[in-house]
């Protein structure tokens, strides 16, 4: 019989961990120097502005075989990497999408034998017995990539994750969900069963909204509503496309058995791939030297946004497709999208940023002034501009410089501000428990400043997942009662708000809303009768 391991990361993941902390400092961390760079803020840029889109028309980095990394080598296993980093480190540099391949497989660690989910590369895809050609009887626990993945969620608690799951798992789906619920638990978005792919109308805010961060999907094996994964997983991409390398020789040799290596994939092919509409481009080998991240970059030209001169607050589409930021004064033309099928029209006038509204409402159609959120999109505006060199798009930073807001906010979670004081609601201390008071402090961009508010539940939740409560009993809801952190609950009335024309209102006591106390950092917030003044009013920030 197997010996039970405990929970904690094995000695592989620590170590990788280690290596990581190690190299945290701005002179010894490579990923943390690029993520910093032009295309690594581009990069994110772009992933700020897809957010409230389809993930069916995203535009997203991943890796392929993400668990298959040197990192992890040792005498006999992951001899053949794909990776060079940790998955940790992949997901530093911009993977969205990871792909674990699972097989239930005879191991031996030390004196604990028998079998588990393991992480393996199989590319022959044959068995003998219970071991999994291709698989290390000492290759890593499933759990412990996961654990990885929670890790870097937990760090970036307003990003979400596509997870693949390639299924050799003989039907353990039982163990499958043991490890899943233990290392992902409630971060997990539910496909609702029924064996089902990916909405193609899912996108990473309604991911967000509803208190997750990781979309998990299962390729291969089976499906069954039986199943205890089946309420959670989902069993295909659906409208989501792909494209993927494989560079080992596993998958050389796996052309004998039937299989077929997939070609390299270049710079070229990744600003290539995504300009046609592919949504998910998977590289072996990632990393930040090759140029391939900077392909994914369709936005921002080189070096750009540089704010020449102290007053470029406003973003333009060049002749060559790329962003550039200019004065809002000069004049352009408008960047018009069709709200009815998506469509890109421009303006039949010029004028400076401001009027970029009213420019595309004037013509003929359901127009509004826009932005692209996908390379495909991009290159769509390019061409109905016909010859046109320089066009607005809605994209600015005229409140905070470098604080690019698009028309639907930087994110899903953003800054509530105090109409008196311009202050920002914000969790005392920052941290986030049960019962914490909720406070006015200058406004700062850190997480303990980030709201989300869910009008269909009427809950304003903290991007650390809890939720706006009133000290005491759901009934007690009067002047003078502080307003606290709490566990968010659909039974909690006192949890649910009206936001309407900038006022808070309590839904237990209407008349009630949420009071700014005072106008220097570290007032608190609480309830008072409705009377109109600016510290009841709360406006959205960055």
């Amino acid at each position: 019989m197997k010996l039970l391991k405990p929970l904690s990361l094995t000695l592989g993941v620590m170590a990788s961990m280690s290596s990581v902390a190690m190299s945290s400092s701005p002179q010894t961390d490579p990923i943390g120097e690029f993520t910093n760079s032009w295309a690594g803020k581009a990069l994110q840029s772009q992933r700020d502005l897809d957010l409230h889109e389809p993930m069916s028309t995203n535009s997203i980095l991943g890796t392929h075989n993400t668990y298959n990394s040197e990192v992890y080598r040792d005498v006999d296993s992951y001899l053949d990497p794909q990776q060079k980093h940790s998955i940790y480190d992949q997901l530093r540099m911009g993977a969205r999408f990871i792909e674990l391949d699972a097989h239930w497989t005879y191991e031996i660690d030390g004196f604990d034998w028998g079998n588990d989910i393991l992480l393996c590369h199989s590319g022959i895809g044959k068995n003998f017995g219970e071991v999994h050609v291709g698989c290390s009887l000492t290759d890593r626990p499933f759990r412990d990539g996961l654990a990885e993945a929670r890790n870097w969620l937990d760090e970036n608690p307003t990003e979400v994750l596509i997870i693949m799951i390639e299924d050799h798992l003989e039907g353990q789906y039982g163990k499958l969900w043991e490890d899943l619920s233990s290392r992902l638990g409630d971060r997990m978005y539910a496909s609702g069963g029924g064996c089902k792919g990916i909405p193609a109308d899912l996108s990473k805010a309604d991911v967000l909204s509803a208190g997750k961060q990781a979309i998990v999907f299962k390729s291969g094996g089976t499906c069954s509503a039986d199943s205890p994964v089946d309420p959670v997983l989902f069993t295909s991409l659906g409208a989501i496309s792909r494209i993927w390398e494989d560079r080992t020789n596993v998958a050389k040799l796996g052309e004998v058995f039937g299989g077929k290596a997939v070609d390299l994939i270049t710079a070229e092919d990744v600003a290539n791939e995504f300009k046609n509409g592919r949504n998910i481009v998977n590289l072996d080998d990632m990393n930040i030297t090759d140029g391939r991240l900077a392909a994914a970059v369709w936005s921002w030209d080189k070096n750009e946004p540089n704010n020449h001169g102290g007053n470029q607050d406003c973003a333009v589409q060049w002749g060559n497709g790329r962003w550039d930021d200019a004065s809002c004064d000069n004049n352009h033309f408008f960047a018009c999208e069709n709200t009815d099928d998506g469509s890109w029209n421009l303006s039949s006038y010029a004028g400076k940023w401001t009027e970029g509204e009213a420019a595309c409402n004037a013509l003929s159609g359901n127009y509004t002034f826009s932005v692209p959120t996908s390379s495909k999109d991009n290159q769509e505006l390019k061409s109905a501009k016909g010859g046109n060199t320089h066009v607005w798009l809605n994209l600015n930073d005229r409140q905070v410089e470098s604080n690019w807001q698009s028309p639907n906010g930087k994110g899903l979670f953003r800054e509530l501000r105090d109409a008196r004081a311009n202050l920002c609601l914000d969790i005392e201390g920052g941290h986030n428990n049960n019962g914490q008071n909720v406070r006015l402090w200058n406004c700062n961009g850190s997480n303990a400043q980030k709201w989300a508010y869910d009008a269909s539940t009427g809950q304003l939740r903290n991007v650390m997942g809890k939720c706006l409560d009133i000290s005491g009993n759901d009934d007690r809801v009067n002047e003078g009662q502080t307003i606290q952190l709490w566990g968010c609950s659909s039974s909690a009335k006192d949890q649910t708000w009206d936001f309407s024309g900038g006022v808070l209102r309590n839904r237990v006591n209407t008349d009630m809303v949420m009071d700014a106390f005072g106008s220097s950092s570290g007032a608190d917030a609480g309830l008072w009768s409705h009377h109109g003044g600016n510290n009841q009013k709360w406006n959205w920030g960055n």
